[in-house]
């Protein structure tokens, strides 16, 4: 039996994928769908009715073909529904909104932040149905502080689109909110909303959200805090909001960040446990039904407590998968068992496939099953301990082969030092694990919880301090980039190299070697346009200006704020493989506000310029940059200045942008808003 055969769910869950990606690239009309769903169906009629064996054998193409278009569309069409639901109506329109709470409040630095759900808005006195949901951030206060999952709200706020990628290599925020069905935000005064008086309908999320505040609170009582109760907090019951950027940074730079978002390997310490606990319950059908139910609550109850987070959910699905295929005795297909948590998660909610959290833990568990054993037996030992130390490491190495080319891509960097963090942290945060159960356990017994949050405190200390020790040694990160297309060739390299190892065939050796040969040919594309690559970039921040100029792979930028050019432009840098700024020469760039690039003639803007004066002869420019707050009178400044395209940055109030903007049409001058449209990229032809 082959592998296809042996995982039916990977096969359902390739169709259901293909149809989710195809809605995000591709527009199918609804008549394309009907015409494929019914030509599917009349094929799985003609398959059922045939009853000669010899073109049952010839036909038997028909109902395999017929379950995939089945679920390309059903994947395709739940996109759309998706779709539909989060379009947020109205946008961009003062109005007063009736909305739901629909997560849990997060404190930021000078806000609240949580999730709506609109439901009606007035309009002309009458209340009508709206649609959408939206990211609300609240002005601090405790009455935002409290709210809860199914509060109801009433808002008087404009709604707006969150902003797109603003930068060329910038975050696409809008994207990013779209995939997790969110389509505007909004900022509220204290003035701005209050709680109505209507009663909640039940929600088991926010009776999860108020259970998990209540053990958090027991973490308090026995005096854990600072960095070690935001640890505890995020790793038991995914509570992130009392981390700081430092402790991320840290635990991001030795690759202990996978320890602090409650998924498969949290899942998986309760499920040992339990499944230990319970190990007396095996010695009739009865009894192992009863250990798996048990085993499946514990699971879910667990879910529960961390607040039913997407990447608990799916890890909870598979382990009960894996309990239900043991209570049957039957040895569970762990590959089966994977898709097919993967199938139903899709289903529930098809952007998941979006998600990064999502990405990384199938890429994880996969690339966990495929190579632990193979590495494990390249060391074989029979000491209990150098078995456990190697195991360890063999799953770390594993986990990173899978996760290389998501890391990469979205993180741009890999922990050169992982092994010796896995080797650490996974014990530690074991132990912690372990311990916060026990406190929870005993924490009606004063005097056992004490020593117990005492054993927990110094864990979480030890734990903290190897942490941040790993991070300060001497190269502990390594910096790439990947774009989308090299992920692609290196996901093929990984995928197709390992085939070939489990089937010893040419042809998985030959594709993984053509991935590897794609991948280097797409870096050497990177670094050929870099070298041919001239262009001055005005980018876009509101309250800064940053004017970057490139000469090939040389870099050069003018702005007004070190800090956050290297923010906003960094990324691309990284991305086009051109070095770094020379920040030195920051004085020489602009000589009197005027710069000579390339034979292009750029100019700043000043509040002062020609503000008294009308030169006899006006100045040709190819490029006038009118940013950083400042105003200038129109009249005057065209009066002495002649350019081609004017610039005018997001720091610029719209008043004077639209003014600006009539005088360069009285004028036949090339206007830009990047405000309106993003930064300013002039590409320097020769």
């Amino acid at each position: 039996m082959n592998f296809l055969q042996r995982t039916p769910f990977f096969r359902l869950l390739l169709a259901l994928l293909s149809g989710i990606i195809v809605f995000r690239y591709f527009q199918l009309s609804n008549l394309t769908i009907i015409i494929a769903t019914v030509a599917a169906l009349l094929m799985l009629l003609f398959s059922y009715f045939l009853k000669n064996l010899t073109l049952q054998f010839r036909f038997r193409w028909m109902f395999g073909s017929a379950i995939f278009i089945l679920l390309f569309n059903l994947g395709y069409v739940l996109c759309l529904f998706s779709d539909t639901n989060s379009t947020f109506y109205p946008l961009n329109e003062q109005k007063t909104f009736r909305v739901t709470v629909s997560s849990a409040t997060m404190e930021k630095p000078k806000s609240y932040r949580c999730e709506v759900q609109l439901n009606k808005v007035l309009d002309q006195n009458k209340w009508k149905i709206a649609n959408g949901n939206a990211i609300v951030y609240f002005e601090k206060n405790d009455s935002a502080k409290k709210l809860l999952i199914g509060d109801e709200l009433m808002l008087r706020t404009k709604f707006k689109e969150p902003p797109g990628a603003e930068n060329p290599g910038g975050f696409n925020y809008a994207a990013y909110l779209k995939q997790n069905n969110i389509s505007a935000t909004a900022y509220l005064n204290a003035t701005d909303w209050y709680k109505t008086p209507t009663i909640p309908a039940f929600s088991i999320k926010r009776e999860a959200n108020i259970f998990r505040s209540k053990l958090l609170a027991i973490y308090e009582q026995y005096g854990i805090k600072d960095y070690e109760y935001a640890v505890l907090a995020a790793l038991t019951v995914g509570y992130t909001d009392e981390l700081s950027p430092d402790l991320r940074a840290s635990y991001s730079a030795s690759g202990a960040m996978h320890i602090l978002s409650v998924s498969g390997l949290h899942v998986g310490i309760v499920y040992v446990v339990i499944a230990f606990l319970l190990g007396f319950l095996k010695k009739n059908r009865m009894q192992l039904v009863l250990r798996a139910t048990l085993i499946v609550l514990f699971l879910w109850s667990y879910a529960f407590v961390t607040g039913l987070s997407p990447s608990v959910l799916r890890s909870a699905l598979m382990f009960s998968f894996v309990a239900i295929g043991t209570s049957l005795e039957r040895k569970s297909q762990i590959y089966n068992t994977v898709f097919m948590s993967a199938f139903f998660m899709l289903l529930t909610e098809p952007n998941y496939i979006y998600n990064i959290g999502f990405q990384l833990s199938y890429a994880a568990v996969l690339s966990i099953i495929i190579f632990q054993k193979p590495f494990a037996a390249l060391l074989p030992v029979r000491n209990k301990a150098l078995k456990w130390g190697r195991d360890l490491l063999s799953v770390s190495i594993a986990a990173q082969i899978g996760t290389l080319p998501f890391t990469l891509y979205y993180f741009q960097q890999f922990p050169n030092y992982f092994l010796l963090t896995n080797l650490v942290a996974i014990p530690l945060s074991t132990l912690v694990i372990y311990l916060a159960i026990g406190l929870l356990a005993t924490s009606f017994l004063p005097t056992i919880s004490t020593i117990v949050a005492m054993l927990l405190k110094w864990s979480l200390v030890a734990l903290n301090f190897s942490i941040v020790q790993i991070h300060h040694l001497p190269l502990s990160v390594s910096t790439f980039t990947l774009n989308f297309a090299q992920v692609l060739a290196m996901v093929g390299a990984i995928t197709f190299i390992s085939l070939y190892f489990y089937t010893k065939k040419a042809s998985p050796l030959l594709i993984g070697l053509t991935c590897i040969l794609l991948l280097s040919l797409l870096s050497l594309q990177t670094t050929y346009n870099t070298l041919h690559s001239e262009k001055i970039i005005v980018y876009a921040d509101s309250k800064y200006l940053h004017v970057n100029f490139i000469d090939k792979n040389r870099n050069y930028i003018y702005s007004t704020n070190n800090a956050e050019a290297w923010k906003i432009a960094s990324q691309y840098w990284k991305t086009n493989k051109i070095e770094l700024p020379d920040t030195t020469i920051k004085s020489t760039l602009f000589r009197n506000n005027y710069a000579n690039f390339l034979d292009k003639r750029i100019a700043l803007a000043t509040e002062q310029m020609w503000k008294s004066q009308t030169n006899s002869s006006p100045l040709e420019v190819d490029l006038l940059i009118i940013g950083n707050k400042t105003k200038p009178k129109a009249k005057y400044l065209f009066e002495n200045i002649h350019p081609k395209t004017v610039v005018v940055d997001k720091s610029i109030s719209p008043w004077y942008t639209e003014n600006i903007r009539k005088a360069c049409a009285e004028k036949s001058i090339t206007f830009y808003s990047i405000a309106e449209k993003g930064a300013y990229v002039y590409e320097i032809t020769h």
